[in-house]
């Protein structure tokens, strides 16, 4: 089991590694895709929601919000109904970036499953989704858990 452990979390850094690289090609940095994927399902998310639904704590997302905010990504406005929520909206060229940082990731999954077959495809997505049923479970019947462990280190940026 020694050697799974060994050769899963290299898969992991390698993606993420290759990911990173080829995302920051195009000027996106690590935690502003999963935010932009997500406005783009729902604009007009509080900062507040953002942050629960991508398990980061309010200054994380606060951090990324404010750079993204500086590259043209989004814009922050006042919520009409109460002030004290900023609503998050994603502006033209976040959306252009959406689809820029869509064909970049496809292009390392590509990478990451050359060779395989259709159906060796298939069966690794199936065992990903177990591994990850399985691991989110194990987690919520841990009674020391709490969503917020969740937050993973990978999300988090300073301000550059």
């Amino acid at each position: 089991m020694k050697e799974f452990e060994v050769e899963f979390a290299r898969v992991v850094r390698l993606y993420y590694s290759r990911l990173q690289a080829q995302l920051a090609q195009v000027g996106l940095f690590r935690g502003q895709p999963p935010i932009m994927a997500l406005l783009r399902k729902t604009d007009g998310m509080s900062q507040k929601e953002l942050a629960q639904t991508l398990n980061l704590s309010p200054a994380t997302i606060t951090v990324t919000l404010k750079r993204m905010e500086r590259a043209g990504l989004v814009k922050r406005d006042m919520d009409n109904s109460d002030q004290r929520v900023l609503r998050v909206h994603l502006t033209e060229e976040g959306k252009r970036m959406c689809a820029v940082s869509d064909r970049q990731s496809l292009r390392v999954a590509e990478e990451l499953l050359q060779g395989f077959s259709t159906e060796e495809r298939t069966l690794f997505e199936n065992y990903l989704r177990r591994i990850a049923a399985n691991m989110e479970r194990a987690l919520h019947e841990d009674p020391g858990f709490e969503e917020s462990d969740l937050e993973a280190a990978d999300f988090e940026e300073t301000d550059r």
